[in-house]
């Protein structure tokens, strides 16, 4: 589909538009997600959560049964969040229906799909993990942590 502006203007092509109520939907809840995902309360969760498991991991092939009992736990506590704030939101809101719509999207980019992966892909959570433990191990700062405000005036 083609749209074409008055003369002088520029032309302007559209490809695909998909603006059907669905996707609308599903747009509208990777944005309450987002906001979520990015919420002091969640962010703390979830990094007392990495910081509390991440020595148990290590980057060996073979991995330890204890593993999986941790990310399920991971998964109940995070999709749990994630499912209260969700449905507080919009009363309909089903996590196990989202997650299925969302495998079926194919590749997505972005930080809150990276996230996402995590619920849904055991080898993502377990490099999160060697991430996290590696930034401890490190002594890593977060950036928050280095800066320090102060009152101009």
């Amino acid at each position: 589909m083609m749209a074409m502006a008055g003369i002088g203007e520029e032309k302007e092509e559209i490809l695909f538009s998909d603006d059907s109520e669905a996707t609308r939907h599903f747009d509208c809840l990777v944005g309450d997600i987002e906001d979520i995902i990015l919420s002091d309360e969640f962010v703390n969760l979830r990094e007392n959560f990495m910081k509390k498991h991440c020595y148990v991991f290590s980057d060996e092939e073979e991995n330890k049964l204890e593993y999986m009992d941790i990310y399920k736990q991971y998964t109940s506590l995070i999709e749990g969040h994630i499912e209260t704030e969700l449905s507080a939101r919009d009363s309909t809101f089903s996590m196990q229906a989202f997650l299925q719509e969302l495998s079926q999207c194919g590749s997505l980019d972005g930080e809150v799909f990276d996230l996402l992966l995590t619920f849904t892909d055991f080898l993502a959570f377990k490099t999160a993990m060697l991430e996290t433990k590696q930034s401890e191990e490190s002594g890593s700062a977060r950036l928050e942590d280095l800066l320090q405000v102060t009152r101009l005036g």
